[in-house]
Order: C-alpha cells, then structure tokens, then sequence
C-alpha cells in the first residue's frame, strides 16, 4: 500500500478539525424536535395558511409587493419543508410522512382560498405581481438553495430572527396564490408556471436542509458514516431541476438581448429623423425570438423592417421574426412623452384594461372604453392625434397584437374617405375599417366608362371591382347608397368615390 500524500492527509485532518467546531454545541435531538413541532398539522398551522393565502391571492390582484411579503412572513410553509429536509437526514419515515401529509393539506388549503378568491373577485387581469411568477429560471432555484441552507441553519443554532428574511426570500405562497388565480380564471399557463416555480422552491428548499442537517451531524443512528449513495441522489435531483430553469434563464436572456439590439437598430435605422419606439415587445420562442416593434416616426422608412430583421439576425445568432409598424406623427417626441408608467392597481378588469390602453396609446384620445370583462376596447382619438388613416390602421394591428385575446378598434376622427382605387385590395380593405370603425352608410359613386373606352391598364380592367367592394362593405355591416357617378376621365376608370353626408 503507498502511503498517503503528507499534504492531502494535513488537509484531511484540518476539515475535520473545522467540521468538529462547527458541530460543536449541536444538540441534535433538540433541534430535530424543534423541526418536527414546527412542521406538523396543526389547528395554528391551518388558520396561518387560510390567513396567508388569502393575503397573498389579494396582494397579487392588486399588484401590491407590500402585502406580498406580508403574507410571506405570515405563511407557515417553511416549517413542514424543513421537517421534509431533516427526515429525508434521518431517514424518519414517520415524519416524512407527517411533514408531506402537512405540506399537502396546507397546498390544497391554500388553493381553495386562492381560487374562490379569485372567482369572487372583479379583478381577473395578470399584474405584473403574478406575472413575475410565471417564468422561474436557474436563479430562483439558487435562491431556494441558499434559502433552504438559511432555513436549517437557523433551526439548528436557533437563530430566530433569521427566520424573517428566510421567508421573505424563499417566497413559497405567493406562488401557490398565483397557481389559484390562474385556475380561478381558466389561464393553465399561469397556473403551470407558477407551480413549477412552487414545486422548484419546495424540493430545493427540502434538498438544501436535507444536506445542511447532515453537514451537521443528523443521520441515521444506524449509519455511523453517511452513504455516498445520498449525495449523488440529492445532485440528481438538483440537476433535474437545473436544466429547464437554465433553458428558462436563456430564453429572459435572450429576450432582454433581443429588446436592446431592436432599441440600438431602430436608432440607427431612423438616423437622422425624430422617431421613437412606442411599442415593443420581445418574445423567445424555440430557439429563435419574434420582435414586434412600434416606431412613432415624422417620415417612413421603406425598408425599415427589413433591415431589422437583418440587424437583429446578425447581432442575435439565432432565427428572428422581427415585425416593425410605423406610425407618422407630427411631434414623436411629444408622442412618447405620452407613455405614462403602468399603473400598478386597478378597481375591475376592464379599468385595468383601459389602465393598459392608455398607456400603450401614445396619441390624444376622447376616450377608451372597454366591456366588463375586459374582453373588447374601443380607443376613439381625437381629431389633433396627428395620424391619418392609414397610421390609425396600422395602430390598431399593433394594438391587436400586443393585447391578445382583445378585440381592440380604434376608431379615428371622421373625415371624409378618399377616392378608392378598386383594384388595390388593401386599399379597399383600409377604407372597409374606416367606414366600420364609424358606423357609416356612405354614398358610393363609380364613374361611368365611356361607350367603346379602352381600359387604360390591368387595374383599370377589372369589371367586378365594383362589386366585390359593395360586397365587402356588405360583410362588415355597412349600408351603402349607391349614387350615380360622373363620367370617367383619363385613368380614374377604377376609381370609387364615397361621400359621408
């Protein structure tokens, strides 16, 4: 046998000299009673999470980080997850049977309280409180490792006032209330969401105690020494949920990337002439991004979206799909001056709606009116907005994209239309909107071709143009009044012209 390294041995020999101090003063069955008394059923431990989770549910809907962590400090969750972690030490299947019997009443409990508070309430919007719960990534597994580490730490040395900032840091309701308020309103993914955050920070928590207790000393009476066989399960775990939280913290990564390459490009792009981005919105999806954008800008740039496309492609590695709308306005500056800061309560859903509309309408409005359930908005603007109708238009697409599952009209100042050229399908489709958008029943009036004319183009030669307009204004609820029109004139045979009065 060759003998042992001299400086491997003196290493040896000095962490265990430092795991003896640190265990010295551990009064092991003391403090395993103190987790297990801690982490039971108990009449406290059920009126504390009915108490908590009714706090957490309403902090949540009104978006109120203050009575959030209220009801961390009020939840009594830490205490049968860290008996989870101590049993798991000392292999007590006794309690750990107890502990998952506590933690499991205590989550249905909780639930309850979340979904019935939601379906009695008015407040069925996601604010940014729930929706912060919604996306766990491999940094919220970090914090419950090092929570979970606190939480046991303070147990063993009986380090009450650690306990405070232990809760505030693992955070264990809140995401139980927003598991609740998805369910109470039919949204799955913010239900699955936040239970993957709950389920990352319960099982971290656990595993993290679990490996504190044994640092300390807690095993098995029958096991003098612990079995490497424990430490490799608790990394298997470990890794298990590391990988989709990584993926996840990609995926944030590459969106923050994505939304400051489009803000550097859109400055480059629309060099030399005020613009500014009214709207944008950057999502991960696979493994590429999508990009929407919104510029305010004085003059259009033809290849705008194009060269964004190729800008972020090149800056990003990976595909984009980048969709840049452009909006001519008088003054940008003054348009994003309108933006105001989200609010950060609302009364009811469709208050909370509108809250939103008004902050994504960087133009002048009479009004934005929403429905009850928060489900169909009519933004109306005002004649000194400075957008013509194509402008309004192609705000409204933008609006309809970034608000899904909205039916969004907005509604310009009406004006007489111009002429329409019927062979242009968009054309056609943009003054459709704007009739619909005002409740019109417009004159129509097509010029009359003269006897033997010849059409001058192929657009001009399209006989049923004429029709398919009247039919398309038909499919959007439009009456219309037909009215003879004058003699056509050199390249206006394809022409429609509509009179409001």
């Amino acid at each position: 046998m060759t003998a042992e390294n001299p400086a491997a041995q003196e290493t040896r020999n000095l962490l265990r000299r430092l795991l003896v101090s640190a265990r010295r003063g551990v009064d092991h069955a003391e403090a395993a009673q103190a987790v297990y008394e801690n982490g039971g059923l108990c009449g406290r431990y059920l009126m504390m999470t009915v108490i908590s989770a009714a706090i957490a549910a309403l902090g949540l809907m009104l978006s109120s980080p203050a009575v959030v962590i209220g009801a961390m400090l009020v939840s009594p969750m830490m205490g049968p997850i860290v008996a989870l972690g101590f049993s798991l030490a000392l292999l007590d299947w006794n309690e750990l049977k107890q502990s998952l019997t506590a933690l499991g009443v205590g989550v249905g409990l909780a639930l309850f309280v979340a979904i019935l508070l939601t379906l009695l309430s008015p407040l069925k919007e996601p604010t940014a409180e729930i929706l912060a719960r919604t996306r766990p990534n491999f940094f919220d597994l970090l914090i419950a490792v090092f929570s979970g580490v606190a939480g046991a730490y303070a147990v063993i040395r009986q380090r009450g006032e650690t306990i405070i900032g232990v809760a505030i840091a693992t955070a264990l309701m809140p995401p139980v209330a927003t598991v609740g308020f998805g369910l109470g309103t039919g949204d799955l993914s913010i239900a699955a969401g936040a239970f993957f955050l709950f389920m990352t920070n319960l099982v971290a928590i656990a595993l993290a105690a679990t490996v504190t207790a044994g640092f300390y000393g807690f095993r098995p009476r029958l096991l003098e020494r612990p079995k490497p066989w424990r430490g490799v399960a608790v990394m298997v775990v470990f890794v298990l949920l590391a990988v989709p939280l990584v993926l996840s913290l990609r995926s944030i990564a590459l969106e923050s990337r994505a939304t400051a390459e489009t803000r550097l490009a859109v400055e480059d792009i629309f060099a030399g002439g005020e613009s500014r981005i009214t709207l944008l919105d950057a999502r991960s999806e696979g493994k590429g991004v999508t990009v929407s954008a919104l510029v305010s800008t004085r003059k259009l740039v033809a290849d705008a979206q194009t060269r964004l496309q190729e800008r972020l492609t090149a800056a990003l590695h990976v595909p984009v799909a980048a969709t840049l709308d452009q909006i001519v306005v008088a003054d940008p500056q003054a348009a994003a001056r309108a933006v105001q800061t989200s609010q950060t309560a609302a009364p009811d859903p469709a208050a909370a709606l509108r809250n939103r509309l008004a902050d994504a309408v960087p133009f002048a409005t009479d009004a934005v009116m929403t429905d009850a359930e928060g489900r169909r908005a009519i933004v109306l603007l005002r004649p000194d907005a400075g957008l013509d109708l194509d402008s309004a238009y192609a705000l409204e697409a933008a609006l309809r994209g970034r608000f899904d599952g909205v039916d969004v009209w907005v509604t310009p100042p009406v004006q007489e239309p111009k002429s329409v050229d019927l062979g242009d399908a968009e054309a056609r489709a943009r003054t459709v909107w704007a009739l619909a958008r005002w409740r019109a029943s417009p004159a129509l009036s097509l010029c009359r071709p003269a006897p033997g004319a010849p059409a001058t183009d192929d657009r001009e030669a399209q006989p049923d143009a004429g029709q398919s307009f009247r039919a398309e204004m038909a499919a959007a609820g439009i009456s219309v009044r037909d009215e003879a029109g004058p003699a056509c004139q050199r390249g206006d045979q394809n022409l429609a012209r509509l009179a409001l009065s």
